[in-house]
């Protein structure tokens, strides 16, 4: 199944919102902002499945991704794949929070993962990702993960896992099955974390468990919130007078007029 969302946010309001199986979306207003929230709406991601996100914010303008879930890539017994690809662009002076919750991967999985940042000048992004590698008692199977982040078009992290390529060394895992790293892109933070050559700053952990993980990068992640927080002035902006909900249905293409019934 090929499906996904693609949305756009101009100022402080979502203006453009499409989504297509096996994922749907709700919008929420919120004092920092709108927040999009991806819920999945048919079981995935299973072999041949392949999501696209797409986010366009324009100058300013603030957006925060969630998920209601974690993210399952299920065993893929033909040798397809399954594919999750993520295309964000931030305008000057925009910002983005993608706070997705753990990719999980299964044994015989055959999960590739893509995401590409594109920021202008000021823009910034705090992007957190997390990967589960095998439920309790299994083995993950093969797993690609890559992020790519730009700022005013010059190449700012470039950052990746391959699962079992030499992951498993103490190196790299050391035998654990949960890692993950939060990101803030376009400002740096102080503290114990590696800084990047340009405007950026990086935290990682591994785990024996996800309570040890989530324990190891909320500290970071607080830090790289509060630092592109909104200020007091754009939370009292009007347009946050009354805080709303949409949902948004996944669509589905329209049928062909010659289609058999």
């Amino acid at each position: 199944m090929r499906g996904g969302v693609r949305t756009v946010v101009e100022g402080h309001r979502v203006v453009l919102l499409e989504t297509r199986p096996p994922v749907a979306a709700k919008i929420l207003n919120t004092p920092g902002g709108p927040e999009l929230v991806l819920v999945g709406a048919a079981a995935g991601l299973l072999e041949g499945d392949r999501v696209t996100i797409d986010l366009t914010l324009g100058p300013g303008a603030r957006l925060t991704v969630r998920t209601t879930a974690a993210t399952l890539a299920h065993p893929c017994p033909d040798g397809e794949w399954t594919e999750t690809i993520v295309n964000a662009t931030l305008g000057p002076g925009a910002t983005l929070a993608w706070l997705a919750e753990p990719l999980v991967a299964c044994a015989g999985c055959r999960h590739r993962s893509q995401s590409t940042i594109v920021l202008d000048e000021g823009a910034a992004a705090v992007w957190y990702e997390a990967c589960t590698l095998g439920r309790s008692g299994e083995r993950a199977g093969t797993v690609q993960l890559r992020l790519d982040a730009t700022v005013d078009g010059v190449p700012l992290l470039r950052d990746g896992l391959k699962f079992p390529d030499g992951a498993e060394t103490p190196a790299v895992l050391a035998g654990h099955r949960h890692t993950g790293s939060v990101h803030l892109l376009g400002r740096r933070a102080s503290g114990p974390f590696l800084q990047l050559a340009g405007p950026g700053t990086t935290a990682r952990a591994v785990a024996v468990d996800a309570a040890g993980l989530e324990r190891a990068l909320a500290p970071a992640r607080s830090l790289f919130l509060s630092i592109t927080a909104p200020t007091e002035e754009e939370v009292r902006a009007p347009w946050l007078s009354s805080h709303t909900s949409t949902t948004v249905t996944a669509r589905r293409p329209a049928a062909p007029s010659n289609a058999r019934r």
